[in-house]
């Protein structure tokens, strides 16, 4: 029966060997294959960097406290490939997904559709049979190219953006900025956090070309209210939010409050345990690991602190290292798998040698710095959303 049920989900893994295409045309394909449901959908596109995750968990449960059902489409997943679908915090059962696959396979094999191409296309479908009243889907890379794109929504909302996937959008901030603007549709309405002039510049112009609107002055809610996201970060993720569910509802600041306190979205300066404090952060590029620095500050913890880290070898990360070095007073680098910068690698791009160990094996790394740690030290894990089982399994 294990096998059973996990029949959807190995089919769409095997796709992972495609690796990234990008375009929109298979997606449109499938779309249309399966009888375009994106088109009856009200959807939010979230476009950025980093943050576009968090905003849209907020924004999901902003929306599913007021009683909206609501469809989540996010990615990429920690431990099971369900959490990137789901319906007011629910994931996509594999009931769903077995029966998607059984009837879509064969077309999804003939268009050549990639893993994130077929899933886009399987959250749509399965929003539109389940009759979600709000979908929000978040852009996995980019935009000009990226999938969610095709779903073609008239509410687009951007995240902070940086510098990450250089290797594929463009060597400069600028070439990163256009791609990601490129997912601005004719006539949609669009929200973005604060921008560098040059980025909020590129946005503007795209909004113009498209007869969109993009607004930058963000809702503001009471200082009182304590977001449960930590890091200084969230709040403009979490004004981003609150700025489009006001778009569908309109909310009270007790909705604000009970909506925004009690969001869970793991792996973001997620706290794991006390006594020691373990805390878990997905940030892997500069700008993720400057806020996730300036997060492990304001903590003003001023015992041991320890890290784990493994990044990806398409990151670049120098700018941040420093800022590491001078938080943690032990760096342990080991390496997730293949697509991770080697231990050797790694090393090398800090400075501070006295202050690093190299471990082979991330369980390891982990089972001996927890068995050796004291209960007022500190040990966070950082780097990848790879980390998530091993998350899972060691605590």
């Amino acid at each position: 029966m294990l096998i059973l049920n996990n029949i959807g989900k190995d089919f769409l893994l095997s796709l992972e060997t495609k690796g990234i295409k990008l375009g929109l045309k298979r997606t449109k394909q499938l779309f249309q294959v399966c009888g375009n449901p994106e088109k009856d959908l009200n959807s939010v596109q979230i476009v950025g960097t980093n943050g576009k995750g968090s905003t849209a968990a907020t924004l999901s449960n902003i929306l599913c406290e007021s009683g909206i059902k609501v469809g989540l489409y996010t990615s990429p997943h920690l431990v099971d490939l369900s959490e990137r679908i789901q319906i007011n915090n629910n994931p996509i059962d594999d009931t769903f997904i077995n029966n998607f696959i059984d009837l879509f396979s064969s077309d999804i094999e003939l268009l050549g559709c990639t893993f994130f191409e077929t899933l886009t296309a399987m959250a749509a479908y399965y929003f539109k049979d389940q009759g979600v009243e709000v979908a929000i889907f978040e852009t996995g890379l980019g935009g000009k190219f990226d999938s969610v794109t095709a779903c073609n929504s008239k509410l687009q909302l951007f995240t902070k953006i940086s510098i990450d996937h250089s290797h594929i959008l463009g060597d400069s901030i600028e070439k990163i900025a256009t791609d990601k603007s490129c997912a601005i549709h004719s006539n949609s309405i669009c929200y973005s956090v604060q921008q560098d002039h040059n980025i909020s510049q590129i946005l503007i112009d795209k909004a113009k070309e498209k007869s969109a609107e993009i607004n930058f002055n963000l809702e503001n809610f009471n200082d009182k209210i304590i977001p449960s996201l930590f890091g200084n970060h969230q709040i403009e993720n979490t004004r981003l939010a609150i700025t489009a569910a006001k778009h569908f509802i309109n909310l009270s600041e007790n909705n604000i409050s009970k909506s925004i306190s009690n969001v869970h979205w793991p792996g973001r300066v997620e706290l794991i345990q006390n006594n020691p404090t373990v805390y878990f952060d997905v940030s892997h590029n500069d700008d993720s690991i400057h806020a996730f620095c300036d997060a492990m500050k304001s903590l003003n913890h001023t015992n041991k602190k320890i890290l784990i880290i493994s990044i990806q070898k398409t990151k670049n990360i120098t700018e941040s290292i420093p800022k590491l070095e001078n938080i943690f007073s032990k760096i342990i680098i080991t390496s997730l798998n293949e697509r991770m910068y080697s231990t050797q690698i790694l090393s090398s791009m800090f400075s501070n040698k006295t202050k690093i160990e190299i471990s082979k094996d991330p369980d390891k790394a982990i089972k001996n710095t927890m068995k050796d740690i004291e209960d007022n030290e500190l040990l966070a894990i950082i780097g990848s959303h790879y980390w998530g089982e091993h998350i899972y399994e060691n605590f």
